[in-house]
């Protein structure tokens, strides 16, 4: 079952959860100073995650696939849904097998993160776009969705982010200069605030070419992208 947003009466609702999870980062940043410490004597057991197998000039920042695809999939997700992490593990490759490999899909990914899967909601967004910024998102967001959303608050710990950073070879100096800096936290707030203007319900939402699903199985993804292409002639 999705995970679904539990709204609130008022009307500054959306700015209050923001605030909420501003406050839950800055308390946050103190454990990471303190990971720091332990990073460099941390060994990490798990195996590295590849890049997608796709052209190089087809991975940019959250984005996934050819510029010039005629079908735009967009996911929102948040790194500790369970319906998101098995949407990752199942739908997402066959997507990215059949439709973004092809040439046919662009995947992009759009930061969902829920106020009831804070604070690690947010932590875990923040240090995906810190892995974006060399160019590892989607090794990033695979590893993340192998551990945080089965182990929840636990799988989003400052230790644990730091850690799966080292895991896909990141810069670990520049990845928790990031992190600690906070420095997507615009970019994060910016993603929650347009979740809530598209009036989307729950994680994962897949957009298809803008049309919002209400079934994000592989059969309705499928049977939409079909649609679409067929619509411009493919």
């Amino acid at each position: 079952m999705a995970t679904t947003i539990k709204k609130k009466s008022s009307k500054n609702s959306g700015s209050s959860k923001i605030g909420l999870w501003l406050v839950g980062i800055s308390v946050a940043i103190v454990a990471i100073v303190v990971a720091i410490i332990v990073f460099n004597e941390q060994r990490v057991s798990s195996a590295p995650v590849a890049q997608p197998d796709v052209p190089a000039d087809w991975i940019d920042r959250t984005s996934l696939g050819s510029p010039d695809a005629a079908v735009v999939v967009q996911l929102w997700e948040d790194f500790l849904c369970p319906s998101c992490q098995t949407f990752s593990r199942t739908v997402k490759p066959q997507i990215v097998e059949e439709y973004v490999k092809t040439g046919k899909v662009r995947l992009e990914f759009h930061h969902f993160p829920l106020q009831q899967h804070a604070p690690g909601s947010f932590m875990s967004a923040l240090a995906a776009e810190c892995a974006a910024d060399q160019n590892s998102f989607w090794p990033y967001h695979d590893k993340a969705f192998q551990v945080i959303s089965a182990e929840q608050q636990g799988g989003a710990t400052p230790e644990r982010l730091i850690e799966f950073a080292q895991t896909v070879g990141l810069d670990a100096n520049q990845f928790q200069a990031c992190l600690v800096n906070q420095q997507h936290q615009a970019t994060i707030t910016d993603s929650l605030n347009q979740a809530g203007q598209l009036g989307l319900r729950f994680t994962p939402s897949v957009i298809v070419d803008g049309t919002v699903l209400e079934d994000s199985s592989y059969a309705s993804v499928k049977a939409n992208i079909d649609a679409a292409l067929a619509a411009k002639g493919q």
